[in-house]
C-alpha cells in the first residue's frame, strides 16, 4: 500500500472548514473514482493561531497513487480556489511505501 501525504495550514477555523467541506464534496469523492484508491482522510493540528492540517490518501500501488497527478509525479494539486483559502501549502507531495500494518490496514 502506497500514502500520499500533503501538508498545508490554514489561517482561522472558518478556513479550515471550508477546506474539509471542499475535501469531502469535491476532492475525495474525485478520488474515489480512481483505480486503486483505498480511502482518504485530512487530519488537523492546532497551533497557536494556526490549523496545520495534513491530507493522506491510500492507494494499492505506486502506479495507482500517480492517477491524482497532474504535472511533475510528486507535484501537489492544488487548485486556484483553495490556494487563495490556505495560508500556506507544500507544493509538493511525498510517497511512502507501507512495510508494516496494524488493525484496520493490515492486509486481509
Amino acid at each position: 500500500m502506497i500514502i500520499r501525504w500533503w501538508r498545508a495550514v490554514a489561517g482561522s477555523q472558518a478556513v479550515l472548514d471550508q477546506y474539509a467541506d471542499h475535501l469531502e464534496r469535491t476532492t475525495f469523492r474525485e478520488m474515489a473514482e480512481l483505480p486503486g484508491h483505498l480511502g482518504a482522510s485530512l487530519a488537523v493540528k492546532v497551533n497557536g493561531a494556526d490549523y496545520e492540517l495534513v491530507v493522506t490518501s491510500l492507494w494499492s500501488d505506486l502506479t495507482s497513487a500517480g492517477h491524482f497527478e497532474q504535472g511533475a509525479f510528486d507535484d501537489a494539486v492544488v487548485k486556484p480556489s483553495t490556494q487563495k483559502l490556505l495560508k500556506s501549502f507544500d507544493l509538493k507531495v511525498e510517497y511512502f511505501k507501507t512495510l508494516v500494518t496494524s488493525g484496520i490496514l493490515e492486509k486481509g
